[in-house]
């Protein structure tokens, strides 16, 4: 949408206005919900218990085009006829000397409509549809004020002079119908970050300079904008910095940390905020446009910077995962004072999260009992969470110390797969009850059985496998289904490759690993060797697999190999030691990647 001119104006400074209403607009259709969700928001404003000189009730934008000595209504309409219905109720109770002149609504192709603004005659109110909404809103509003009889004059006061409109002017240069369709096919309205951007481009900036200096300060800020949001688009720069999808003006991130920098948080409960705040610095410095751009520019690049940087984004990533916001991350930097000074706080943040205290200043052997001790005591059933952020961090810890060379974690595929805790080892205890279910596990051992991969690594003959395979495709094809086998074959199996399941749950960290729910799903509670046949497969694919999980099935931590297939309780053990080894070395290595 081209720029024009954007400001804030009361209702009061609408009154001598002349509105022109086009034919493509359709006519008025607020229902009396809308028009009470209205006047409910601004008495609720008219309300608040901590009142702020200077605070106001914005409304969504108007935006109008010059024509004709009028202005030509392209978006709006319909806020502005309930605006003029709401001023109508208050003037009707007035004598007529007293009555305020309203501003003018007039319609390219609905004359009628314009006159029965002005009588809103009950009578004709079923003579067409736009009367008939017309007069459903009026009595919307005044059965809303019925109630309310004695503050009817404060909250007139407030509606004239405290509620707001945001006022988009468009260039008469550009085609009205052109920006009504992208403004209301699809009902696509003005975001906070156009407005913002419009509020920077707007001519009046720049009136202190030449025509040819003006249009380049304007394009320069331009090229950025367009710059900025084209690198936000980037899936592994913007899941680096967000946990959400956002199609469209990822800016608004950008414009928010800049907004919060100025500590501009008057209206900040308003769904236009962002613009609010941007507009009240730049009404009250006019000529520090250029300069404001700058610092927005400036907190950009600044992100940029920790993306590009090997260890911190990967600190900064794993903290910005775990809900810790980018506000919190660029006052760290300010107040650190170095470079060195800002990694070694965002590794202080990183431990009072993960082990919620701050760390001591004892020595390594100290903190390794430490870590061993808190990561001993974490059970699934109720510390899921911190686990879950545990493991994150090994992958993380493990990356960094693979130096410059090794791989970036890719947080893009981590947070859109949504990668959560996953048993290694199987739970006996979970055997499938419902026969679709057994059918499915029968499934996927007959799948596992048939592969190759035994003959090399398997701990009992091939003719044993053999013979175990046809025996649980003829009970899986087996009509009717014989639930009794099935149990009797289920444990056969668990027995054989997951020993000592029926035991208990091990619920500890060693036995979790991060997987994707997708996967998960996928194979529920199968074997190990066939959850660790379908991670390879995934890795072999190109899908992402956490660098951990990986290593956890091909027993990268189990100092015992000659079992492949079996996932123990000795090798959860040294998974569990091996995770809390890698974050000792985190925490108090302090060579080039950290």
């Amino acid at each position: 949408m081209s720029t024009g001119d954007l400001q804030l104006r009361s209702v009061s400074q609408l009154m001598t206005e002349s509105f022109f209403i086009p034919a493509y607009q359709r006519g008025y259709r607020w229902t009396s919900r809308q028009v009470t969700e209205l006047l409910d928001d601004v008495a609720a404003f008219t309300e608040r218990k901590r009142q702020v000189q200077g605070e106001f009730y914005c409304l969504q934008p108007i935006v109008v085009t010059q024509r004709n000595g009028h202005w030509e209504l392209i978006d709006g309409q319909q806020r502005l006829t309930t605006i003029f219905l709401i001023l109508s109720y208050f003037n009707n109770r007035l004598v007529a000397d007293e009555r305020k002149t309203l501003f003018a609504l007039n319609y390219e192709t609905r004359q009628n409509s314009a006159s029965y603004l002005r009588t809103l005659d009950e009578e004709l109110h079923e003579e067409n549809i736009d009367f008939f909404h017309i007069w459903q809103a009026y009595q919307a509003v005044r059965d809303w004020f019925k109630p309310r009889s004695n503050r009817l004059n404060y909250i007139e006061a407030a509606f004239l002079n405290e509620v707001r409109v945001i006022w988009y002017e468009v260039d008469q240069s550009v085609e009205p119908i052109d920006v009504f369709t992208r403004l209301n096919v699809g009902k696509i309205p003005l975001t906070n970050a156009e407005l913002v951007k419009a509020l920077f481009l707007r001519g009046g900036n720049f009136d202190g300079e030449g025509i040819r200096a003006k249009q380049l300060q304007q394009l320069r800020i331009a090229q950025d904008w367009d710059e900025i949001e084209r690198r936000l688009q980037e899936e592994a720069f913007w899941y680096f910095l967000a946990n959400r999808q956002q199609e469209a003006n990822r800016i608004d991130l950008v414009l928010g940390l800049r907004a919060d920098e100025l500590q501009q948080v008057a209206n900040r409960w308003d769904t236009n905020s962002l613009f609010l705040a941007f507009n009240t610095h730049l009404t009250e410095k006019q000529d520090a446009v250029t300069s404001e751009w700058d610092a927005v520019k400036r907190m950009f690049l600044q992100l940029d910077e920790w993306f590009r940087d090997r260890f911190l984004y990967h600190i900064v990533g794993f903290l910005l995962s775990q809900d810790v916001k980018v506000g919190q991350i660029r006052d760290l930097a300010r107040s650190s004072g170095s470079k060195t000074a800002f990694r070694a706080a965002l590794k202080a943040e990183v431990f009072k999260l993960v082990f919620g205290k701050s760390r001591s200043n004892a020595g390594e052997s100290d903190l390794a009992r430490f870590v061993e001790d808190h990561v001993a005591q974490l059970d699934y059933e109720s510390h899921r969470e911190s686990i879950r952020r545990l493991l994150l961090l090994f992958n993380i810890a493990s990356l960094l110390e693979l130096g410059n060379s090794g791989p970036w974690f890719p947080f893009d595929h981590f947070k859109k797969d949504q990668w959560d805790l996953e048993h290694i080892r199987s739970v006996k205890s979970d055997m499938p009850q419902r026969i679709d279910a057994q059918k499915a596990w029968l499934g996927q051992a007959v799948e596992y059985f048939s592969e190759p991969e035994l003959a090399a690594v398997g701990r009992v003959p091939p003719t044993s496998e053999q013979e175990l395979v046809e025996r649980l495709r003829t009970l899986r094809d087996k009509e009717p289904f014989d639930a009794s086998a099935f149990e009797v074959a289920f444990n056969d199996v668990i027995d054989r490759y997951d020993p000592g399941s029926d035991i208990e749950v091990d619920n500890s960290i060693g036995n979790l690993t991060l997987l994707d729910a997708g996967t998960n799903r996928s194979y529920g509670n199968a074997i190990f060797p066939h959850k660790r046949r379908k991670l390879i497969a995934l890795d072999k694919a190109g899908r992402f697999v956490p660098p951990c999980t990986k290593n956890a099935f091909l027993k990268y931590y189990s100092t015992k190999i000659d079992e492949m297939l079996v996932w123990s309780r000795v090798d959860a053990k040294e998974h569990q030691h091996a995770l809390s080894s890698s974050l000792v070395r985190f925490f108090t290595y302090n060579g080039a990647c950290a």
